[in-house]
């Protein structure tokens, strides 16, 4: 079906790889190698929220339940403690963010009141796990964006071209979601158009 495979032309989905800020890809213009996306965000409820334990929430809420401000994971005051960037570098412990290094059931922090020292995260579970809207950082997203937010379009993951690139591809993070971000070059010598395309 000529409708389907023309869709599939902009299969370069927007993911996020590599734990950054949002979803991103690299772009097919020549100049820019790289620019974060137009995802789609969830509902206003739903924009900060973890799924099952929060183990891979990656969300930038730094505030307890009770209102508390997160200590900062690399500061050991006015807390000590064990839960160190270096101690746990795939835990996303960046500044002061709510996560869940040791697989507690909710994402949590150490807190900046010196009488409390640890408190679960002012944030919800989300309601149905979602692949095609933006949740935290954006790492589970499984959406169709593939355009950036200065409007370019993506190219596709296992493209070369105007790109080049190695660390990002279908075979190096196949738990990603890159495989089915096929691009033009791939996809266009399997059919042919229609006269007046």
């Amino acid at each position: 079906d000529v409708w389907r495979v023309l869709y599939s032309l902009d299969n370069n989905y927007c993911r996020n790889p590599d734990h950054e800020k949002m979803p991103w890809c690299y772009t097919t213009d020549p100049e820019t190698r790289w620019e974060f996306c137009r995802a789609v965000s969830p509902p206003e409820e739903n924009n900060d929220c973890y799924e099952g334990n929060g183990a891979n929430y990656r969300g930038v809420t730094s505030e307890t339940v009770s209102g508390k401000k997160c200590q900062m994971w690399s500061s050991m005051s006015p807390h000590s403690h064990d839960k160190s960037p270096q101690n746990f570098p795939e835990a996303g412990l960046r500044r002061n963010f709510c996560r869940n290094p040791d697989g507690d059931r909710a994402p949590w922090c150490y807190t900046t009141d010196p009488k409390v020292r640890w408190e679960y995260c002012s944030l919800k579970k989300c309601s149905e796990p979602t692949k095609n809207c933006k949740i935290g950082n954006g790492e589970s997203y499984r959406g169709p964006t593939s355009i950036t937010v200065s409007g370019v379009t993506c190219q596709g993951w296992r493209d070369q071209s105007p790109h080049t690139h190695s660390s990002f591809t279908p075979q190096t993070h196949p738990d990603k979601g890159l495989e089915g971000n096929v691009g033009v070059r791939e996809t266009a010598h399997h059919f042919l158009l229609p006269s007046g395309f």
